[in-house]
């Protein structure tokens, strides 16, 4: 009892929302405004967390990566509108087309990428295929037609720089017509 206050005070503080207001902050940095997806921070961040996972435990994954087939005529006939419309559209596919653990991103323009951990080649391949199909029942004008390439870890590269390289190169090899002999 002796040296003991005699009384004593209290002060409280509700923090809610302040912490409310950073993780909107936190949210904003990291989301692309217009489609919702991750932005290229994100993107970025998430493909260095996956290659240091992949190191440790020896197992693949995949990175797919889209550009969207004439926006330049979408937005010259149909307006810049119609053109954000179109990549939102495409986001929303992107959406519904992935598992919870997988990262889809709009990492410039009308290009897109999905990160899909302990994913092969062939698992990658139809997920692609399974997106295209899924634009092309989209039936909504004007209609839309996506390009893909697929870069697999580390067959195809060991760092973000050499996997969209590969997943880049791959994509244009699509994007070229097709000559039959």
């Amino acid at each position: 009892d002796e040296g003991a206050p005699d009384d004593c005070e209290i002060i409280a503080e509700d923090v809610t929302a302040q912490r409310a207001s950073e993780d909107n902050l936190r949210h904003l940095a990291a989301t692309d405004a217009l489609t919702g997806l991750a932005n290229y921070r994100r993107l970025s961040e998430t493909l260095e967390s996956e290659i240091k996972r992949s190191e440790r435990t020896a197992r693949s994954f995949a990175v797919l990566i889209f550009d969207l087939n004439g926006m330049k005529r979408i937005n010259d006939t149909y307006g810049h509108l119609a053109g954000n419309r179109a990549l939102c559209r495409l986001a929303d596919i992107f959406r519904f087309s992935c598992r919870s653990i997988d990262t889809a991103a709009r990492y410039g323009g009308d290009e897109f990428a999905i990160i899909l951990p302990e994913t092969g080649a062939h698992e990658a391949d139809a997920v692609g295929r399974r997106i295209c199909d899924r634009l092309s029942g989209d039936l909504e004008k004007p209609l839309l037609s996506v390009s893909v390439g697929v870069a697999i870890y580390p067959e195809d590269g060991t760092t973000i720089e050499t996997l969209f390289q590969a997943a880049d190169r791959a994509l244009y090899r699509m994007k070229q017509p097709q000559t039959i002999v």
